[in-house]
């Protein structure tokens, strides 16, 4: 390997490093058909620019922005990236269905999500914070065009580039000591996940650009969860579209049934989190294999139910905080 040759990102290093402003996407090659506006976000979008705020993460459904003084970020629906992300503006029902969820999860007890504001509370904070004029945050709110949420000041295990299921892995440069931390939280998400599955609640996409690694009131690093769009708390009625998308990502993400019944062996976020950890794990060896180099040399994995899975490029997430 001809990858440059110093000493791997440690633990004290990467806590500085998230504490920095997130690097604007907008003119980032990677991503695949990023939504350059639609205009009926045009003041609203031209306030947040104008305050300062910049579209770090990419989604299919939307595109968050974030402040380097702020501890909230905004995501906004049909700010994303892939085929045709304009679709979902103004399809406020997936905001109003996530705002809900995020809710339901930390009223039940957990704290791997984001805190996230109500609507009265959103308005103020748009209003009062970000300057945007009153008529937008009134009305894109009670539309449900966007959600503000707790930003996470974080590490996310993978960057989601829009094309499909592709991913660009962010952690690889990290020490070896931090990447065994991080398979550490990941375990330990896989248990809190486990418990809100055993009282009916449930992520159904914890992918790898939905897993952010952050650093808890211990020092110690931690895994949360992002993107509630297709959470369901099974106490109560589900949207059918949730149910229904939650139906076929059980099939696209080739989750494990029985042969002879048919039944699934595991649930979606068990599996999926089990193909998380697998990632992580596939770093280490690859650290392993290159143990001199700072930066992998790129290649590329398939992970089933994940997709493809590309190496070598955490330097780009690095050389955005530097």
């Amino acid at each position: 390997m001809n990858s440059e040759r110093k000493g791997k990102t440690s633990k004290r290093e990467l806590r500085k490093l998230v504490r920095r402003i997130p690097p604007c996407i907008d003119t980032d090659e990677r991503m695949y058909n990023l939504a350059k506006g639609y205009w009926v976000y045009d003041e609203l979008i031209a306030d947040l620019t104008k305050a300062g705020w910049v579209r770090f993460g990419p989604g299919f459904k939307a595109g968050v922005y974030g402040h380097k003084d702020s501890s909230f970020c905004i995501k906004i629906l049909g700010m994303g990236v892939g085929e045709d992300p304009l679709f979902f503006c103004e399809r406020g029902y997936y905001i109003e269905h996530e705002r809900k969820m995020l809710t339901d999860f930390w009223v039940a007890g957990f704290r791997f999500s984001p805190r996230v504001m109500d609507q009265h509370e959103s308005i103020a904070f748009l209003k009062d914070e970000c300057g945007v004029r009153p008529h937008q945050a009134e009305m894109r709110v009670q539309r449900n065009d966007l959600l503000v949420m707790e930003y996470l000041p974080g590490i996310p295990l993978a960057i989601q580039t829009g094309r499909r299921l592709n991913h660009d892995v962010n952690i690889d440069f990290c020490a070896p000591e931090v990447i065994a931390e991080m398979s550490s939280a990941l375990r330990r998400l896989k248990l809190q996940l486990q418990r809100a599955n055993n009282k009916e609640l449930f992520h159904n996409d914890p992918m790898p650009p939905n897993i952010i690694f952050v650093f808890d009131e211990k020092d110690e690093i931690a895994a949360k969860l992002v993107d509630f769009e297709l959470a369901q708390d099974l106490k109560g009625p589900c949207p059918e579209y949730v149910n229904n998308s939650v139906a076929e990502l059980y099939r696209e993400r080739a989750v494990p049934a029985n042969p002879y019944t048919s039944e699934y062996q595991v649930n979606l976020d068990m599996h999926l989190l089990n193909q998380s950890i697998e990632i992580v794990n596939e770093v280490a060896l690859a650290q392993q294999a290159a143990p001199s180099v700072h930066f992998l040399d790129p290649f590329s994995i398939s992970i089933a139910g994940i997709g493809s899975v590309n190496l070598g490029t955490g330097r780009r997430w690095l050389q955005g905080r530097q």
